[in-house]
C-alpha cells in the first residue's frame, strides 16, 4: 500500500472518529410527543399556557398535554370521590426523568373532588393559564339555577378573555383557576336545536350590586379563598353579593301523586339540587315528602315569596294553591291534602 493511499484511510478514519464524538458528546434532544385525549372523562383541561405540560395524579404520570387551548379530556378514576392532587409540570423540566419529577419544579398544582363519573355534568375543569406567579389552583364552584331557558357563558377579565365555563339553567361547574384577581363577566344567549338559528346572542351581566353601588364582579383567589362558590344571576337581576337559600318540604297526603309548581314553572326548575338529576323532581308520589333548596335573590332580604300549585298527574288540574314564604337557613312546611286551605280533610 503506497503512501498516499494509507494517509488517506487515516485521514477518513481521524474524520468518522471526531464525528463519532460530537455525534455521543451529549444525548439529543428528547422530542415531546402529546398524549391521545380519552374519549370521555371527568376532566377537562383547557390549556392557555403555551406550554407543553405533563399531568401527574399523586405523583405518578397520567398524561402529556399539548400546548393548546382546544378542549382535552381526561379520565382519572376515583372510586371514593374524594379530593386528589393533581400536578402539573412543564416539559422541559421533566423530560430527563419524567417519571420522577422534582416537586420544586411543579408548574401548577390542584387539589380538587373528581367525580367517578364521565357524565357531562359532573365533569371538572382546569383552566391553565399562562401566568406562572403562583402555583396553586382554586376549586371555583359555579352556580346557575333554573327558573330560565337562557344559556350563559363565564368569562375572566373582560369580554375577550378566557371563557372558563359554559352552563344551561339548572347546571354547577367546578373549575379550577390559578390564585389571583379576576372580573367575572357573563354572556347570556339562547340556543333552539329546531332551527338553524343556534345562537342568539342576548346580553351580559358584568357589574353586581354591593351597598346599592354596581361594583365589578371581583374573583379573589387565594390560601383564604380556595374553594369558592359563585352563583350566576339570571339576565336582568341585578346580581347581590349575597344570595341565600331556605328549605320547603312539601308532603302530599291527597291520595294521588301530584306535580308541583313553582309560578307557571316546575319547582325543579327553579330549585337548588346539591346532588343527583333535576328530573322529574316536581313529582311528589301519594304520601311522598320531599325538601326543595329554594333561592332568596334580594340583595339583604332574608326570606322569598312563591306561589306553589300542586296539579293532578292524569289531566292536569290543580288540586291545591298557597302562597308560602320561604325563610333563610329555616325550612317551612306545605301539606298537599287536596282541600282548599284552611278546611280539614273530610274523616274517614
Amino acid at each position: 500500500m503506497n503512501m498516499k493511499r494509507i494517509l488517506f484511510y487515516l485521514s477518513f478514519l481521524s474524520l468518522i472518529f471526531m464525528s463519532s464524538c460530537e455525534l455521543f458528546e451529549e444525548d439529543p434532544p428528547k422530542d415531546f410527543v402529546p398524549s391521545e385525549p380519552d374519549p370521555t372523562g371527568n376532566l377537562l383541561i383547557i390549556n392557555n399556557s403555551n406550554e407543553h405540560l405533563v399531568l401527574y395524579k399523586d405523583e405518578y404520570m397520567v398524561k402529556k398535554i399539548p400546548a393548546s387551548a382546544t378542549d382535552y379530556l381526561v379520565n382519572i378514576p376515583n372510586p371514593t370521590e374524594g379530593t386528589v392532587q393533581l400536578d402539573l409540570y412543564i416539559w422541559e423540566d421533566v423530560k430527563d426523568d419524567p417519571n420522577n419529577p422534582d416537586p420544586e419544579e411543579v408548574y401548577k398544582r390542584w387539589v380538587v373532588p373528581l367525580a367517578n363519573s364521565d357524565k357531562v355534568e359532573d365533569r371538572a375543569t382546569w383552566h391553565i393559564s399562562g401566568a406562572s406567579q403562583y402555583t396553586n389552583v382554586a376549586t371555583v364552584t359555579f352556580r346557575y339555577y333554573g327558573g330560565t331557558d337562557e344559556f350563559v357563558d363565564v368569562y375572566l377579565d373582560g369580554r375577550t378573555g378566557a371563557k372558563i365555563a359554559s352552563l344551561k339553567a339548572g347546571q354547577d361547574r367546578v373549575v379550577g383557576i390559578d390564585y389571583d384577581n379576576y372580573t367575572l363577566h357573563y354572556l347570556y344567549w339562547f340556543s333552539d336545536q329546531n332551527t338553524s338559528e343556534s345562537f342568539e346572542e342576548l346580553g351580559w351581566i358584568e357589574k353586581e350590586l354591593v351597598n346599592g353601588e354596581e361594583k365589578d364582579i371581583w374573583l379573589i383567589l387565594n390560601e383564604n379563598r380556595k374553594d369558592v362558590t359563585i352563583i350566576i344571576p339570571h339576565l336582568g337581576s341585578a346580581q347581590n353579593s349575597g344570595t341565600k337559600y331556605g328549605n320547603l318540604r312539601i308532603s302530599n297526603t291527597s291520595g294521588d301523586p301530584v306535580q308541583i309548581f313553582a309560578g307557571d314553572k316546575l319547582i325543579e326548575s327553579i330549585c337548588y339540587l346539591e346532588d343527583g338529576s333535576i328530573e322529574n323532581l316536581s313529582t311528589i308520589d301519594r304520601n311522598g315528602t320531599y325538601t326543595f333548596i329554594m333561592p332568596i335573590y334580594e340583595e339583604d332580604a332574608l326570606e322569598a315569596e312563591y306561589i306553589l300549585s300542586a296539579h293532578h298527574l292524569t289531566n292536569g288540574t290543580v288540586i291545591e294553591t298557597t302562597t308560602i314564604t320561604v325563610i333563610a337557613e329555616d325550612t317551612v312546611d306545605w301539606e298537599v291534602d287536596g282541600q282548599p286551605d284552611g278546611e280539614e280533610p273530610p274523616a274517614e
